[in-house]
């Protein structure tokens, strides 16, 4: 057998479910919309070279991050020798080669995924927003989440600052991947990490954003022009501060509305509020830290999951209920994929050991 043969028998092995559950997750997403005669607004190819772009920058600062590493800790006689060998050792190992595969594959997926996000309203028209908008006030004591927390964040700066970090998720979601498909040493972590985000989406993102149809507080009045809009004064602040600090969360609240108006499908695209796949993807980023021996790194990954949580509502994204519901579903997909690997690592060690060469 050639040696690519080889690293594609054990990716398949090492990784069986998870090229299970995507190309599952495909199929029935394009019957799915193709019964609904929608499959021309259907594409697997839309992230492969914008994420390419993306991800590329983001292995170049981890590979600027093992260079320093390698200065400090291992000062070999000759270093451009000596990083040489290693990266070449490493394009041609099995982790690279399988992590390859993963992207590929994370690439088709989130593009299946974002086609059908942006016909969700289509195929079921948004109708639970009123419904959404009530049981948050019903949670919170009558008030809307919004007004709750609006005297703690609601300052021009702060807000400029919760956008900012709202924006992040974008780029500790890439670096997590990156690490997760090419570098990471814990096999059951990473294909708990890698289930668990695939999973999430599908449940969160397609199948109960689906059912709850809905678009969000900053299209409330947009969706429903007749109905008294109880997000009229949140959107009118951060209106307001988009002015004097620009807003991303603004810009892409427009984008977003220009391509549902227009019927198109494009990267990110794709209005759905309920669940909140901002507050998932941060939650599942927690229960990764909760992995890790150091106490920072829990303390980060539970505070970038409160201020996304916020986020989610200061900016207009999101009711509460989207959020607090993400949460728990996530945790129930992380259970279940807990309970679905095998709970010793040892597994595949021996496939990998000789032909995986970590560049740390």
């Amino acid at each position: 057998m050639t040696k690519v043969a080889i690293h594609l028998k054990k990716a398949i092995t090492t990784d069986g479910l998870f090229f299970l559950f995507v190309a599952t997750y495909v199929f029935c997403t394009f019957f799915f919309i193709q019964y609904h005669e929608l499959n021309d607004r259907f594409s697997i190819f839309m992230y492969v070279t914008p994420a390419l772009l993306q991800y590329i920058p983001v292995g170049m600062l981890f590979y600027s991050a093992y260079i320093i590493y390698v200065m400090i800790k291992v000062r070999p006689n000759q270093l451009f020798v000596y990083l040489w060998l290693r990266i070449k050792s490493w394009l041609i190992s099995f982790t690279f080669f399988r992590g390859c595969l993963n992207y590929i594959a994370i690439c088709i997926f989130l593009s299946a995924m974002t086609s059908f996000k942006s016909l969700i309203p289509e195929i079921n028209p948004f109708s639970w927003d009123p419904a959404l908008a009530y049981f948050d006030n019903i949670l919170h004591g009558g008030f809307s989440p919004w007004e709750i927390i609006q005297p703690i964040f609601g300052l021009p700066f702060i807000s400029y600052g919760i956008d900012i970090i709202y924006r992040l998720w974008f780029i500790v979601m890439m670096v997590a991947i990156v690490w997760f498909i090419f570098l990471s040493k814990d096999e059951r972590l990473r294909k708990q990490f890698m289930l668990t985000y695939v999973m999430a989406w599908a449940v969160n993102g397609t199948i109960l954003a689906l059912f709850f149809s809905s678009a969000g507080p900053a299209f409330f009045s947009n969706i429903y022009p007749d109905a008294n809009n109880p997000y009229q004064g949140l959107m009118t602040y951060l209106n307001t501060v988009n002015n004097s600090y620009p807003l991303m969360a603004i810009d892409a609240q427009k984008m977003l509305w220009q391509l549902y108006e227009n019927s198109e499908i494009g990267a990110a695209g794709g209005i759905s509020s309920m669940p909140s796949m901002h507050v998932s993807i941060a939650f599942l980023f927690f229960l990764v830290s909760l992995q890790i021996r150091f106490i920072t790194v829990k303390l980060l990954g539970g505070a970038f999951l409160l201020l996304t949580l916020i986020g989610s509502i200061h900016l207009g994204w999101h009711y509460a209920i989207d959020g607090y519901l993400s949460i728990i579903t996530t945790a129930l997909i992380w259970k279940f994929n807990s309970r679905l690997l095998p709970a010793s690592n040892y597994q595949h060690k021996l496939a990998i050991k000789n032909e995986s060469y970590s560049i740390c």
